[in-house]
This record gives structure tokens, C-alpha cells and sequence, in this order.
């Protein structure tokens, strides 16, 4: 561990900072250090710090909820309107152009799962029916599929993530019926142990 050469400008936490990394002697150890430090600054003084190169001058700062709320809207109005500028962005960091690409080694069963189509499936199922529809709950609530992934990927011979994205039948919400974690393991013959959170397979 690096002998620490300056301290954390709010808790004077002790840090290790390089030369070129010193910022006119502001320092911080976490981002709630520098939500502090902003929240105690004058409005010019944050926008100053927040120009500097490298940094975000939103970066720190608490946001009310209905400011997130007012951003997200926008940003889903945006790209709502904008689709072709979606695509283009998806297809910039899809497949081996991602950071984390590691040669293909998720299943593509796996790999369905985790689009955001399927997202948007589960959400739908989901708000159309409210509770689960085996015992009428209305906590820990899940998207079930009533016809199997991997049956309408055999079915349909989907090859992969842009096959899956044109077939319509993998986003039909009268496929899926909402369950609870109980219910969705049960509908699988398995048992869920409220203890430890592991699962059994009935025999």
C-alpha cells in the first residue's frame, strides 16, 4: 500500500494521490465526500470545480426525486422519437463490440433472458395481471413463461439475439402469466427454502 501524500478534503480521510492527479487541493475519497463538499459550496464554486477536465458538474450533487423523475421522462421521450439513434447506439456495443465481450460464452437461452425486449415482456405480463394468479399474492411477483423458451427457440429456429429480436411469439404477453417466487419455483417442481434462499428439486 502507497504512503498517503494528502487527505480527503471533507472527512480527512488519509489518500494516495499521483502529481497529475491533485486538483487544486480538493480532494475526495467517496462521491457522498463530494456530495457534501458541493452541497456546502456556493452555486459558482460548484460549476467551477464541476468544469474541470475529467469531471462531471453534476457529479455529487443530490437530485430530487421529481428531478429524476422529470429526466427520465425525457430521456424515454427522446429515444421513443429518436429510434433509428437507439439502434445505431445498441449496435455500437452489441455482441464482440461490447467492453465486456469474452467470445460468446453465455447460452443463448441465457442471453434472451437479459435483452431488453424480455425485460419489457416481463414488465407488461406483469402490470396486465397485478397479483400472482396461482394463490393471489401480490409480493415478489414474476413473468412465467406458459410455453418454454427453449421450446420456441427450437420451434421457431432461432439462432440468435437478432433472430429472437424479428419473433414475435418470444414477446406475446398471452405466453406469460405472473406468479410469485413461491409459486414460479413450485410451477418448475422445485422447492424454495425461505432460509437460506437455495432450492430443491422435487423427485
Amino acid at each position: 500500500m502507497r504512503t498517503p501524500n494528502t487527505k480527503c478534503s471533507v472527512c480527512e480521510k488519509p489518500l494516495y494521490r499521483r502529481p497529475n492527479e491533485f486538483k487544486d487541493g480538493v480532494e475526495f475519497c467517496c462521491r457522498e465526500c463530494r456530495g457534501v463538499l458541493y452541497k456546502n459550496r456556493l452555486p459558482s464554486e460548484n460549476l467551477k470545480l464541476g468544469r474541470e477536465k475529467g469531471t462531471n458538474h453534476l457529479q455529487g450533487i443530490p437530485k430530487s426525486e421529481e428531478s429524476n423523475i422529470k429526466r427520465s421522462e425525457s430521456n424515454k421521450e427522446f429515444w421513443a422519437n429518436h429510434k433509428d439513434k437507439a439502434l445505431q447506439r445498441g449496435e455500437q456495443t452489441r455482441g464482440s463490440r461490447h467492453y465486456n465481450w469474452k467470445g460468446g460464452i453465455s447460452s443463448l437461452n441465457r442471453s434472451i433472458r437479459t435483452m431488453t425486449e424480455n425485460r419489457k415482456w416481463m414488465d407488461a405480463v406483469k402490470e396486465r395481471d397485478q397479483i400472482c394468479v396461482k394463490c393471489g399474492s401480490t409480493e415478489f411477483l414474476e413473468s412465467h413463461h406458459l410455453i418454454e423458451l427453449a421450446e420456441i427457440i427450437d420451434k421457431f429456429n432461432i439462432k440468435n439475439r437478432n433472430d429472437a429480436r424479428m419473433c414475435a411469439e418470444l414477446w406475446d404477453i398471452n405466453n406469460g402469466i405472473t406468479l410469485c417466487t413461491e409459486c414460479h419455483y413450485k410451477e418448475h417442481d422445485r422447492i424454495y427454502n425461505y432460509d437460506n434462499n437455495r432450492t430443491e428439486t422435487l423427485r
